[in-house]
């Protein structure tokens, strides 16, 4: 009735569980391992490599178009500047200065048509802004103090020109 065999003692079966456990454990482990490596269907490495140049090539891309801008923005700006300079020099009654000076604002403007992957809309619009300032050059060479409204009005649309170029 009774059995012969000594009963374990409680430390071996616990240690014996906990060898099964490890087991399960590891056994679980190592099928997802293996798992997790055969769906990448490639080198690990060179699947991150391909991230890292597509990531670098858009980088650059953003950072080429965002100097663009900048640069575009800030002969913008120096235009403006200039142009109201114009302004008060021929209120001072300097036709030949201001001559000079809507002479170099038509080159600044002509160098920032002339920049790279400028958009269309932004390249029709400085030939606009060009082409008013030959007009106002022509009204300085006849010496028409009466050019400063119009000299505003461009200011005025290199002003807009600026604000609609997209920046940060």
């Amino acid at each position: 009735m009774f059995d012969d065999k000594p009963a374990k003692p409680t430390f071996t079966r616990r240690f014996l569980r906990l060898i099964v456990m490890l087991a399960l454990i590891s056994g679980i482990f190592g099928l997802g391992y293996y798992t997790g490596v055969g769906s990448l269907g490639k080198d690990p490495v060179d699947s991150l490599k391909t991230q890292v140049q597509t990531m670098t090539a858009s980088v650059v891309e953003k950072s080429s178009e965002l100097k663009r801008d900048l640069t575009l923005r800030h002969n913008l700006n120096k235009a403006k500047a200039m142009l109201l300079e114009v302004k008060d020099t021929i209120q001072q009654k300097n036709f030949g200065k201001a001559q000079d000076e809507v002479d170099k604002v038509i080159i600044l403007l002509t160098e920032a048509r002339a920049m790279p992957d400028t958009h269309e809309q932004v390249e029709i619009q400085i030939d606009n802004l060009r082409t008013r300032l030959l007009d106002v050059q022509d009204d300085v060479a006849d010496l028409k103090s009466a050019v400063t409204s119009k000299i505003t009005v461009i200011a005025e649309d290199i002003e807009q020109l600026r604000n609609t170029v997209p920046s940060l």
